[in-house]
């Protein structure tokens, strides 16, 4: 009884002593280092002592980190600004994956010190807790920044620097909670305490939030240089019209093979006439991706579409389309346990002006037809029929096309999508499928969908639109799952792009400009085509000039009279383009209105699962 009396006090005595060195060293002088080294402190099995740090480093750590990311979150996606209640229901949702991620991270940072401690005497555990503790952060960011480079993209400059400084301050109090919980296993185990700080605390917050600062600040300035006001006019000239076609899913052997044997013989005149064949290289990105780069001239940080969907958690009144690295907790965790809907990317997550809207000002009609990030549709002089329209208009959906001039117009589109042939395609389509349900998908999935829009352009165009753009994903989404051959598809496509051709060579005498995009969409290919012609002008090369996506959106913007902006680049000079009537810093930032609360975007969810996109 005695021996165990002198045994608990000498141990007492112990953690007097240590508790006394650590005071003296100024380790408890702060709130975070006592909310942890207590744990050493007390005469507690080491196994214990390591559930309780990991507990306590995942709490505090997946608080700090939720706050941050909530804050993100609603900051790049508007809720801030349009519902800032947002923030507590994001916050609780982020809160469990915030501590689990901190806690595994944490878990593994002691079994690296355990090691380190068996295999090496080391004397110093102060040290050797500060650097696993630094090393650790180092990493955390040069991760985290390039992961949320792209949620910074696109966003408001007060958000990206905001948020940009939010997250060194966040990784530098974690990595302080970690060196704290480091040093706690590092005293259990060995029974030492620290000889000295291992640096003023005064000067290590300093130096850590300059360094971490300078660390994000590139991520900073290559988001925030791009951000312009939006411009309410600009110097315009006369310019051309300019007739913008886009065909998904066609290879560029495909388009040669159909040239060489005269089966399009429009595009081949065109071609003789001074018309020119660029190439270029076809990124992996998703067609939203792609084709609204071609409408805009910026990247995806630009013009700020960057997938197909968004997501809704629970409570949450704005929809998230942009989440970074949390897309995959979204996707695979909140909704499958019912804590977030899955909805898709609408129009107002576009942040950049489309041709076709710059082309607009001043009340001139335009047409666009199936483009992407056009849904809900905004009115507009002229035409807009929203992607996906065919679908949309089957559900009855009430934004799937939009005019300011043209309500006449509307009505007969409308007329038109419950009265479309299937025409040539239609009768490949059945030659090549046996089973009629396969048929029917194909027909109403790719080939009635195009037929339809082409009926809708020239119903449009008579009203002499100064922009005519029309989008036909016919091709790649017939290709998805086709079970009818390659001699059978090759026959579709083929059917596709002389039908195409028939209504260019009714319609192209009325343009200055037109331009062909044709994409091998998802069906795998490296390189895409396009087809460019100007009336009395003579390209040079004709053919093999390698071009960027945002090459042709430069030249059609110069051939419209528009300004010349410094996001884009010059035309590629192989066509004479005229001089721009002003050079611009940018056309601005779209400010779409938000989607009311009766837009119909589940009907758009599932236009995109029955085309196969989702």
């Amino acid at each position: 009884m005695r021996r165990g009396t002198r045994g608990g006090r000498r141990v007492t005595q112990d953690l007097e002593k240590a508790r006394s060195e650590l005071k003296r060293l100024g380790y408890l002088s702060h709130g975070y280092d006592r909310y942890l080294l207590q744990d050493a402190l007390r005469p507690r099995q080491p196994l214990r002592t390591v559930g309780l740090l990991v507990l306590k480093v995942a709490l505090a750590g997946g608080v700090l980190f939720a706050l941050v990311l909530a804050f993100g979150l609603a900051a790049v996606n508007g809720n801030l600004a349009a519902t800032p209640f947002d923030l507590i229901p994001l916050f609780l949702h982020l809160l469990p994956v915030s501590a689990f991620a901190v806690g595994l991270g944490f878990l593994a940072l002691c079994a690296f010190l355990v090691g380190v401690l068996r295999v090496y005497p080391v004397r110093r555990i102060e040290v050797l807790s500060f650097a696993v503790a630094v090393v650790a952060g180092v990493i955390l960011v040069l991760v985290a920044s390039g992961r949320l480079l792209d949620l910074w993209s696109g966003s408001e400059r007060w958000t990206a620097v905001t948020f940009a400084l939010a997250l060194p301050l966040a990784v530098f109090a974690l990595v302080r909670l970690v060196e704290s919980g480091l040093l706690t296993l590092a005293i259990r185990l060995t029974e030492l305490t620290p000889e000295r700080q291992s640096f003023g605390r005064r000067w290590l917050v300093a130096a850590g939030l300059v360094a971490l600062a300078l660390i994000s600040l590139p991520a900073v300035l290559s988001v925030a240089a791009d951000e312009q006001p939006a411009r309410d006019s600009f110097p315009s000239a006369p310019g051309d019209r300019v007739l913008l076609v886009g065909v998904d899913g066609v290879l560029p052997a495909e388009l040669d093979y159909l040239l060489a044997r005269k089966q399009l013989p429009e595009l081949g005149r065109l071609l003789d006439e001074g018309g020119a064949t660029w190439t270029y290289e076809r990124q992996h990105e998703p067609p939203a991706v792609f084709w609204t780069t071609i409408a805009t001239g910026l990247g995806a940080s630009g013009h700020g579409v960057s997938a197909l969907d968004s997501f809704r958690p629970l409570g949450v009144a704005t929809p998230l389309s942009a989440s970074g690295p949390l897309r995959a907790y979204w996707s695979s965790v909140a909704v499958p346990l019912g804590l977030a809907e899955y909805r898709p990317v609408l129009a107002n997550r576009r942040h950049a002006y489309t041709l076709w809207e710059l082309a607009s000002r001043g009340g001139r009609p335009v047409v666009a037809i199936n483009w992407w990030a056009t849904f809900p549709a905004e009115a507009l002089p002229g035409l807009v029929v929203a992607h996906g329209a065919y679908q949309l208009l089957a559900d009855g959906a009430g934004d799937a096309m939009a005019s300011t001039s043209r309500p006449d117009l509307l009505a007969r589109i409308r007329q038109l999508r419950n009265s479309v042939p299937p025409g040539v395609e239609g009768q490949i389509v059945r030659a090549a499928l046996n089973d009629p349900e396969r048929v029917e998908d194909v027909l109403e999935r790719a080939v009635l969908p195009d037929r339809f829009y082409l009926d809708a352009l020239e119903e449009a165009l008579p009203a002499s639109p100064r922009v005519a753009a029309l989008y036909l994903p016919g091709p790649d989404l017939a290709a998805d799952g086709w079970q009818g051959g390659s001699v059978g598809y090759s026959d579709l496509v083929r059917a596709e792009l002389e039908e195409l051709d028939e209504v260019l060579g009714r319609h192209a005498a009325q343009f200055g400009t037109l331009a062909v995009v044709l994409d091998p969409g998802r069906r795998g290919g490296t390189e895409g085509r396009i087809l460019l012609w100007r009336r009395g002008v003579e390209c040079a090369p004709s053919s093999g000039l390698k071009v960027e996506p945002h090459d042709l959106t430069a030249a059609l913007l110069r051939v419209l009279g528009l300004p010349q902006s410094s996001q884009l680049p010059e035309p590629p000079g192989a066509c004479g383009w005229p001089e721009a009537p002003a050079r611009i810093q940018a056309f601005g930032r779209r400010q779409p209105a938000a989607p009311s609360a009766t837009s119909d975007s589940e009907e758009y969810l599932q236009s995109l699962r029955s085309l196969g996109y989702l």
